[in-house]
């Protein structure tokens, strides 16, 4: 039987503004205890493209650019069934986080990043349709944004500048 998998709580910065969503984490960053620990998944390095930072050595310096650049990471899911193979399409069972709660206690969110145009379809829709319903979140951008992970190389986004172009709209 395949067990729940529990994921982190968000990275947090002062000021926030901007909140990119994935699902929930993977085999290697749960077993490290860190977002996006996967030498596969290229959204550290979109970042530091953006920016123009150079690339973090660790976890910390990772989290010192976030937070220079007011960007919180999260999951939608708090939890789920997700077998071993870390794949998002064989996640099962899940219970989302409550994104507007969230929003509503962290007021300087005004952009949100969906990480993957499957996961948009899958719940980044119903997260817009949420907020637009809550006169204090209604303005709160929902940005479909290509996935970051090292399988996502079709039409072009195994291309880093290519994922970076669609990701500076979070930036506008």
């Amino acid at each position: 039987m395949t067990s729940r998998t529990k994921g982190f709580e968000p990275l947090l910065c002062d000021e926030p503004q901007i909140l990119i969503l994935g699902t929930l984490p993977g085999g290697e960053s749960l077993e490290h205890r860190q977002y996006y620990f996967s030498n596969s998944n290229r959204i550290w390095k979109v970042l530091c493209y953006l920016t123009g930072e150079p690339m973090p050595a660790d976890y910390t310096q990772k989290k010192a650019l976030l937070a220079k650049y007011h960007i919180v990471l999260w999951d939608y899911y708090e939890s789920a069934i997700r077998p071993e193979s870390s794949n998002d399409k064989d996640i099962r069972d899940g219970h989302p986080n409550d994104i507007p709660a969230f929003l509503a206690a962290h007021p300087t969110i005004k952009t949100i990043g969906i990480n993957g145009f499957g996961k948009y379809k899958e719940f980044g829709h119903k997260i817009a349709r949420e907020l637009a319903q809550k006169p204090a979140l209604a303005d709160v951008r929902v940005l479909r944004i290509p996935e970051t992970s090292g399988s996502n190389k079709n039409y072009g986004w195994g291309y880093v500048e290519n994922l970076a172009r669609e990701w500076a709209h979070l930036f506008d």
